[in-house]
């Protein structure tokens, strides 16, 4: 048995070149709320948003951070799409929409009372919302 987590959330990072049109999205959208960002001398910056008990971090490397590859969000294995849980699934396509994001997947019933669409960050990061 591993050990207990220290807070009932799980925080997650995005790398980029550029954190200004991600962090305007994921406060457009979702509505999170910007904690103090974290200078590291020779490493970058990490900037902090609030989701709850979550931090989602955008991190801007010294060194810019190399173009992917991948020709499609699930071409890779590993961690590769966020999911956000909403209250309003087709408010949250139209914000994704305003603040420059795209929609993959519009929103549609999984299964009885359950919405969900799949849309794309600025930079192409995939994201679930889902309602339900």
């Amino acid at each position: 048995m591993g050990t207990r987590m220290a807070k009932p959330a799980l925080d997650a990072g995005i790398v980029s070149a550029d954190a200004t049109p991600l962090l305007a999205f994921y406060r457009g959208v979702f509505g999170m709320t910007p904690l103090e960002r974290l200078d590291l001398p020779r490493i970058g910056v990490v900037h902090k948003l609030a989701c709850g008990q979550s931090v989602l971090r955008v991190m801007v490397p010294a060194t810019p951070p190399e173009p992917d590859g991948a020709k499609s969000w699930s071409a890779r294995a590993g961690i590769r799409y966020l999911t956000f849980e909403v209250e309003d699934v087709a408010a949250a396509v139209a914000a994704v929409r305003a603040h420059g994001g795209r929609v993959e997947l519009e929103p549609f019933e999984l299964r009885p009372g359950r919405f969900v669409s799949q849309v794309f960050d600025p930079q192409g990061n995939m994201i679930e919302i889902g309602q339900g």
